[in-house]
């Protein structure tokens, strides 16, 4: 199901681009570069534990009049404890994940299109409204916080509880968001979807 509504939601915003790049010569952000920095609001991949602030950089670039393409990077730490078993005794021991997603990005901006075809009052120069894709890759370290190297049987390890996700994980999701520009090349966003580590994603961008 998530397939079929992916793939409707792509072939929609295709439709609208198409008409878009070719019924308006008004807006355009072609050669806008765009610099970032975001946050998760929640946390729905891998593993969850004792998570720190996701953080995200980005940069775009437009490449015609209403699209843009660009990388971005991001990193969290969580930590986890589990409980292993040495004779007749518990003992928990801690460990970290460190999450690194990378990959590219494609942004549709549809504040031009939606202001001149349905007469809403959207200034481009303001508002950003637009619809995202992307695709990455998501690199995990493990950093035990325990020695490994016990020989004595009463230090032996119980790794039964010891959870950790892959080393590579690869994803692909969809986001649709806008843009708040107070000022003229400094602004805010709000998106929500299918993102590299949750589903609501704020932040501060730059343009010039």
């Amino acid at each position: 199901m998530k397939k079929v509504a992916l793939a409707a939601a792509i072939l929609i915003v295709t439709g609208i681009t198409v008409f878009a790049q070719n019924n308006n010569n008004s807006y355009s952000i072609k050669g806008r570069k765009s610099i970032g920095l975001g946050t998760a609001l929640n946390n729905t991949k891998y593993l969850q534990g004792n998570n720190s602030l996701y953080t995200e950089i980005f940069f775009d670039y437009g490449l015609g009049k209403f699209i843009s393409t660009g990388v971005f990077v991001g990193y969290q730490k969580r930590q986890y404890s589990f409980l292993s078993v040495f004779d007749s005794n518990n003992k928990s021991l801690n460990y970290d994940q460190n999450f690194i997603p990378l990959g590219l990005r494609a942004t549709v901006h549809l504040s031009s299109f939606l202001s001149d075809q349905l007469q809403l009052n959207l200034k481009p120069e303001k508002w950003d409204v637009y619809v995202r894709y992307y695709a990455s890759v998501t690199l995990n370290s493990v950093t035990d916080k325990f020695d490994r190297s016990g020989h004595l049987p009463e230090d032996q390890i119980n790794y039964m509880f010891y959870r950790t996700d892959e080393d590579l994980n690869y994803s692909a999701g969809l986001l649709s968001g806008i843009g708040f520009y107070p000022i003229k090349n400094l602004g805010l966003f709000f998106e929500g979807g299918y993102g590299p580590m949750g589903n609501y994603n704020v932040g501060i961008v730059a343009r010039y």
